[in-house]
């Protein structure tokens, strides 16, 4: 196992099976790589949802609801893959996505820890919007870690419910890691008015 994909979902069923279906479609060989979805006490569609693509992905369902740091780190205690990356579940990736990160990483494995990739806002119709990139405009997934450097860092923050992946980076880099920043937008970034980040942030 290479790369373990966590996703996290909070009632975010109505997107969810498209993230999934990106997810399952990789050019990556299917043996190389898992996905782990950690529906946190969702209470919309989602578990009907995710019962559609039972077999293809590995689902844990907590009982509350513990918020998007302690999400994160149950799936990264399920994690078999060298590397892990966080995808969230209402966004989606190129298909090329996983076979390119992860041999960017194999190739640089002796320079740097962690691997982010540019990335396109879409709309609810997934018509693009503009294009960032991830050193100027960093988000939390998108992103693949060595497994091994997160684990010895602490993972995340199982207390935080927002702004979890900047206290991760913070140590991550603080602890003298290192993220490189590959210029391809293969991470498609949803921007709709039930994401976490336009209810909280400005």
């Amino acid at each position: 196992m290479i790369v373990s994909v966590v996703v996290t979902n909070y009632n975010y069923g109505y997107h969810l099976g498209r993230c999934l279906r990106s997810l399952l479609d990789q050019s990556l060989a299917s043996d190389l790589y898992e996905i782990i979805v950690v529906d946190d006490n969702s209470t919309d569609v989602s578990r009907t949802v995710l019962q559609a693509f039972e077999g293809d992905i590995r689902t844990v369902f907590n009982e509350t609801n513990l918020g998007i740091g302690a999400a994160c780190n149950i799936g990264l205690r399920k994690a078999r893959g060298r590397y892990v990356v966080r995808v969230d579940a209402d966004d989606y990736v190129h298909r090329d996505f996983l076979q390119i990160t992860q041999l960017y990483m194999f190739l640089n494995s002796q320079i740097c820890d962690a691997v982010a990739v540019d990335y396109l806002e879409v709309d609810e119709n997934e018509q693009v919007l503009t294009r960032k990139y991830s050193d100027a405009s960093p988000i939390a997934c998108g992103i693949l870690y060595k497994l091994d450097v997160l684990t010895r860092i602490g993972m995340y923050n199982d207390q935080l419910r927002i702004n979890e992946d900047v206290d991760l980076r913070d140590r991550f880099l603080a602890a003298g890691h290192s993220i490189d920043h590959l210029r391809m937008p293969l991470y498609r970034y949803k921007k709709h008015s039930a994401s976490l980040t336009a209810t909280v942030l400005p």
